[in-house]
């Protein structure tokens, strides 16, 4: 049975599980299959330098190694931040409570979405209060990590057409340039009146 997730806003729980929405389920795909003259069907490989040398999927991997070119063993790896501090892990949302914060619609047009879930329920009744509060486009916010890492996801709650999603990605921010130059005042000079010379020529 799938782990659920525990939301709190108000002091007022909320247990749901997600599902995570497949673009593929939604709007379809095409899938390309290669064949040979026979009908059996063929795999993609990468020809090395040699011209005759063939690497197939799953033949390669990526390592970690030192200034010798030695491997590294991954557990003696530590992670650390720009400023060379450790880097603080963060523990997995399906370890604690989700304390949901107030956000708006300007924080949804500024999340750069790379994942979208639904909720699913076993509760209706509590499915039926998260929807009034998320009633009149109301947002909620909160860091979502699906397991523990060192960098949590920006995610916000909303419902739509009876039904409440999250958006997981990372929140854009925009500076914006402020001109402090002053604007310079020109002086309009009037117009002097001058006589309309006649051209007798145009007559």
């Amino acid at each position: 049975m799938a782990k659920n997730l525990t939301f709190v806003f108000d002091k007022q729980p909320f247990v749901a599980g997600i599902t995570k929405v497949d673009r593929d389920k939604v709007y379809g795909f095409v899938q390309e299959l290669v064949s040979d003259k026979s009908g059996n069907a063929c795999s993609t490989g990468n020809l090395l330098d040699d011209g005759q040398t063939l690497i197939f999927s799953g033949s390669t991997a990526l390592k970690t190694v030192d200034k010798n070119n030695c491997e590294v063993d991954k557990k003696s790896l530590k992670t650390v931040y720009l400023d060379g501090k450790d880097a603080t892990l963060i523990p997995s949302s399906y370890d604690g409570e989700i304390a949901l914060s107030k956000a708006s619609m300007d924080d949804v047009f500024n999340l750069e979405v790379t994942t979208v879930y639904q909720l699913t329920w076993e509760d209706t009744a509590s499915k039926a209060s998260m929807l009034k509060l998320l009633e009149a486009g109301n947002v909620f916010q909160f860091v979502f990590n699906y397991r523990a890492d060192y960098e949590g996801a920006d995610a916000l709650v909303l419902s739509s057409q009876n039904e409440i999603f999250i958006l997981t990605g990372k929140m854009l921010k925009f500076e914006y340039l402020e001109n402090k130059s002053a604007i310079p005042l020109v002086e309009e000079t009037p117009l002097e009146e001058t006589e309309e010379e006649v051209d007798f020529g145009m007559l």
